[in-house]
């Protein structure tokens, strides 16, 4: 497989399986505080990261500060931050509208792999921000036309989400920093640890006052879930695919976010998709894929190479004749 087709489908992983964990969320928050959510969610990830990071020796491990500040900012931002901010939104909104809220993040990070790492704003990437921004409109804008009962909620719930998108736009951009060289699983474990840390004083405080008996199995599943697939296999996907790719186009790929998001909210939490969605989310994909496609094919224009062949052939035609003159 292609280097850089196999990066692609490595962010394709990464962003639907961070689609689901809005679901999970939403389930997760009914039982169970927020620190303590997002804290547990890590701790379930911890041993699948850290047995197959700890047997890639000593030798492999980032030993200068610089790489360590910028892992622990990822940390702050891409895990502690966006999983309070999201999940203290999922308490006012609903998942499916949280996803969708969550295909800002290609627009977010686009502007800051410009301003941040001086990344060239290119056309296809242009056409591709607007693309998502179209469907970030369509899917967020008509819905609450229709229903305005619920409008305060909705915004509070998308506000706080907002906020959690931008600190994953953060995370996405501060992937491409220059840092000591290390494995996908090191850099998502090393990760993982920090966010534990940060976020332990918090979730001992939530977990004083919290009755550890109301938790039910499909929290726990849930949990479990969180553990595994978002914190450990989808971080992975990501540091791996990012490696191969420029952030701008990485980032689109988090449109997929709100693809997978709706999908699961349909089938677990039966929540209803309208119209509306299916139009943005055609958006947002074409935002997605455009950027992304080869530069000969969108340079490919069918008529001028209709005329050049036209043109040629008439000159072979002109040659012929004076020959046979």
């Amino acid at each position: 497989m292609n280097k850089q087709l196999k990066a692609y489908s490595f962010l394709v992983m990464a962003m639907s399986i961070a689609g689901s964990a809005v679901v999970a969320g939403k389930l997760i928050i009914s039982d169970v505080p927020i620190f303590l959510a997002a804290e547990l969610g890590i701790l379930f990830s911890l041993p699948f990261l850290f047995f197959p990071a700890l047997r890639q020796g000593k030798s492999m491990w980032p030993s200068d500060s610089r790489t360590h500040m910028i892992l622990l900012a990822q940390a702050v931002f891409g895990v502690v931050l966006y999983r309070i901010f999201m999940f203290w939104g999922l308490k006012y909104t609903s998942a499916t509208a949280a996803g969708l809220v969550g295909s800002t993040a290609p627009v977010l990070i686009v502007i800051l792999a410009v301003f941040v790492l001086c990344e060239k704003l290119s056309v296809p990437r242009i056409v591709g921000a607007l693309c998502v921004s179209i469907g970030i409109s369509v899917m967020n804008i008509l819905p609450f036309l229709d229903d305005s009962t619920e409008a305060a909620n909705a915004f509070m719930g998308n506000s706080l989400v907002m906020i959690a998108v931008f600190c994953e736009a953060l995370f996405s951009v501060m992937s491409k920093s220059r840092c000591q060289p290390m494995s996908a699983l090191l850099r998502a474990a090393i990760v993982s640890l920090y966010a534990f840390l940060c976020l332990l004083p918090l979730a001992l405080y939530d977990a004083c006052h919290y009755d550890f008996a109301q938790i039910t199995t499909p929290s726990l599943l849930c949990l479990a879930y969180y553990g595994f697939f978002v914190s450990f296999l989808s971080y992975v996907f990501w540091f791996k695919g990012v490696a191969s790719v420029p952030a701008g186009i990485a980032g689109l790929f988090t449109g997929f976010v709100p693809l997978s998001s709706v999908f699961f909210s349909r089938l677990i939490l039966g929540e209803e998709i309208t119209q509306a969605h299916w139009i943005g989310l055609f958006f947002v994909l074409t935002g997605i894929v455009y950027p992304c496609v080869p530069k000969h094919f969108l340079k490919y224009n069918p008529l001028k190479c209709i005329r050049k062949k036209y043109s040629c052939s008439s000159r072979l035609t002109l040659k012929w004749s004076i020959f046979k003159r």
